[in-house]
């Protein structure tokens, strides 16, 4: 019997729960231990704590989106930190100079600039045929080294103009802006992956990039307009990492990549590519982004983040590995039952 899903947490039998719903009932059991034991909602629950919390996820999992379409196909993007750095630095600038600008108008030239770093990534691994591990490596080293080269470290002085969209971008004074555009992101995100033909192809690539190219499926092109894609989402993630302040360093996507692919594993999408929903990464994202403020409120060591992280997906990706493992032998041994 073919299994229900090849994600990370995922297990076999009708009736029984998808990777996706352990990984929510994980999440539910994380937040009831901590209403009960952390003082409801004057605790870790707190107004400002769970906003925060929000904020976190929001930025993950926009940046998630496209991250999940590019790990379908069998690649990986280890360069968005620094084109998150990138962005953040360009629209910083561009409201240090023009202060009188509404901060959606540098939204636009974050998309731009986004786009263009990641399309230039999956060109180069087009024309060059260059894995996209190694590609992404050297763009990464390229993007931040062109910001130190040229700016002192950071821009700093920015106006209100800037810190709107993190203290006054909020829908009924509480839930900020981001948080909104990542619930419409997400559903938009469903539809995209449930209907359209452009996913199916990606899904496609990721299970087999030659019988891909037989059915007539460029590839080349589909994956440049991936990576495109992804790079245009990752304004918004910028927008809402940089502009918590009045100053913007050029490392202010650092290790961020590391946090969105863990959520794009975490939530099921195979490491080896060709499987995958985006409801997934929006729970992986949700997990992560709760991780670190919980650490920190039961007086563990924040360092233990990165190791409690590092953990989950080494688990993650072992248990997709040992799914895939056995859905191949399970299909071995059918065929040689037939014959």
């Amino acid at each position: 019997m073919k299994p229900q899903s090849v994600g990370a947490f995922s297990v076999r039998g009708r009736g029984r729960l998808k990777g996706e719903g352990i990984l929510g009932l994980l999440i539910l059991a994380i937040l009831l231990l901590l209403y009960i034991f952390g003082g409801g909602t004057s605790g870790f629950f707190g107004v400002q704590n769970i906003v925060n919390v929000l904020r976190v996820f929001s930025y993950l999992f926009i940046a998630g989106i496209g991250m999940t379409m590019i790990i379908i196909t069998r690649n990986i993007d280890i360069s968005y930190g620094a084109v998150i750095s990138v962005i953040a630095i360009v629209m910083a600038a561009i409201s240090k100079t023009n202060r009188h600008l509404p901060f959606y108008a540098f939204l636009p030239v974050g998309m731009l600039v986004g786009m263009l770093l990641c399309g230039f990534n999956a060109w180069m691994m087009a024309t060059f045929k260059i894995p996209s591990m190694v590609i992404t490596l050297a763009t990464t080293q390229i993007y931040y080294g062109a910001l130190l080269l040229f700016l002192d470290g950071s821009i700093y002085n920015l106006r209100s103009n800037w810190t709107w969209f993190t203290f006054k971008a909020n829908l009924f004074n509480y839930i900020p802006l981001s948080v909104v555009i990542a619930l419409a992101l997400l559903v938009a995100s469903i539809l995209f992956f449930k209907y359209s033909r452009f996913v199916r192809r990606l899904y496609a690539i990721g299970n087999n990039r030659q019988g891909a190219v037989y059915a007539g499926i460029n590839v080349n092109r589909t994956m440049i307009i991936t990576y495109v894609i992804g790079g245009a989402l990752l304004s918004f993630s910028s927008a809402t990492l940089a502009t918590q302040g009045s100053r913007v360093t050029c490392t202010v996507g650092n290790n961020v990549e590391m946090n969105v692919i863990a959520a794009v594993v975490v939530g099921g999408t195979s490491a080896v590519g060709g499987s995958g929903k985006i409801y997934g990464t929006a729970l992986g994202a949700l997990l992560l982004a709760i991780i670190s403020p919980a650490l920190a409120y039961v007086n563990i060591n924040t360092y233990f983040t990165n190791l409690v992280t590092g953990a989950i997906i080494v688990i993650a990706v072992a248990t997709s590995a040992l799914k895939n493992v056995e859905f191949r032998f399970g299909k071995k041994s059918r065929i040689e039952t037939r014959r």
